[in-house]
């Protein structure tokens, strides 16, 4: 009895131990007295409050247990967020209100991992947003010539493919096996980019230690659900629902001679909606070559999604469960980021994915225009 209670008790200092060991975030923030300070981590691909507490005296302490590093997210009031990895450790936060970003935290190892790449993409990220910037004021002019237009696109495409190229060396060669670097491709959508081979190796890294992280879990679900979807493949079928609520298929149109394009987007997508008329131009030129288009939505407002595909005009057939993030065709077919496409030829077998609008007239072009 004397040792079952010793046990018992020995049980109980070790949990008390384990519990002593969560994070501890002390913070600092200028001109927000008073104000409340929230952090949150995502769940299931959602921004939930794990914390919550007062500034005072310029001061804010939150304290808590994370059983893996996350990514997380804190507001000041209004103002944020701050983004870094949070872990079980001693986390200092100075935030700067003025310019969100330049918040510095410190005292978390793997949140230096991820400061160093946004450090080191942040030039790349500067220019693509102005390039961006730039094409969408020309194309809205509708004067900008044809060659200007196309000169945009390949500066932003060569810089996109900079930009992935250093991405991939940085989690699979710089920092294999970091749970930050499972967040980076995941956020990044590196999964598309980045072969059976390569992304085998990055799985392989994470070791059972961190196999509980779910942007380890997300990463290793996802390269799974990839070879089902991979190139070479035969399309996934999933049904959803039409914007007039009846059942459609990918096999209503998928392998019946007609070369495909999933296409999944979303009316709250700025990017998706900056191609659709790019993408409308070639549904035009190629439909009645042989060129279908299954738009998939990963919408959840119902108006927002009616009033986006008539605004952009778009003609070909659309489905959609209405479940963000949740779509269960986004989750079919490993998808994280908007746009992205997936592209079936005539026997409904997948020929590419990921393309690009440019990359998709190519593609196009070679099909039909040989």
């Amino acid at each position: 009895m004397k040792q079952s209670f010793l046990i018992v008790c020995m049980m109980f200092a070790v949990t008390l131990y384990a519990c002593g060991q969560g994070y501890v975030i002390n913070g600092e923030v200028s001109g927000a007295e008073g104000q409340t300070v929230s952090l949150k981590q995502f769940r299931d691909l959602q921004p939930v409050e794990i914390g919550t507490t007062t500034v005072k005296g310029g001061k804010f302490t939150l304290k808590g247990n994370l059983p893996n590093p996350e990514f997380c997210m804190l507001y000041v009031g209004d103002q944020g967020p701050v983004q870094f990895f949070a872990e079980n450790s001693n986390i200092r936060v100075l935030v700067d209100l003025g310019n969100i970003n330049q918040s510095k935290v410190s005292g978390s190892k793997e949140n230096e991992v991820y400061a160093e790449f946004v450090e080191n993409t942040a030039n790349y990220d500067r220019k693509l947003k102005k390039l961006t910037e730039s094409y969408a004021a020309l194309s809205a002019s509708n004067t900008a010539p044809a060659d200007t237009l196309t000169g945009i696109r390949a500066q932003f495409e060569k810089l996109m493919t900079e930009r992935i190229g250093y991405t991939i060396n940085f989690v699979s060669q710089k920092y294999p096996g970091k749970i930050s670097s499972a967040f980076i491709v995941i956020a990044n959508n590196l999964i598309p980019r980045l072969d059976m081979v390569q992304l085998e190796q990055i799985v392989q890294g994470y070791h059972a230690t961190v196999a509980q992280s779910q942007w380890v879990a997300m990463l290793k679900d996802r390269v799974a659900s990839l070879k089902l979807t991979a190139v070479g493949q035969p399309f996934s079928d999933i049904t959803l629902k039409t914007p007039d609520d009846q059942p459609i298929s990918i096999s209503d149109y998928a392998g019946k001679g007609k070369y495909v394009l999933l296409d999944f987007w979303a009316a709250w997508c700025g990017p998706c909606r900056n191609a659709n008329p790019r993408v409308v131009e070639l549904y035009k030129h190629y439909k009645d070559k042989g060129f279908e288009i299954v738009g998939i939505s990963l919408d959840q407002n119902k108006d927002a999604w009616l009033k986006a595909i008539k605004d952009d005009n778009l003609a070909w057939p659309q489905m959609s469960d209405l479940k963000y993030w949740q779509s269960a065709a986004a989750k079919l077919y490993s998808v994280n980021s908007i746009p992205h496409t997936v592209l079936l030829d005539r026997d409904g077998k997948i020929i590419a994915k990921g393309l690009y609008v440019d990359e998709l007239a190519e593609k196009l072009a070679e099909l039909f225009d040989k």
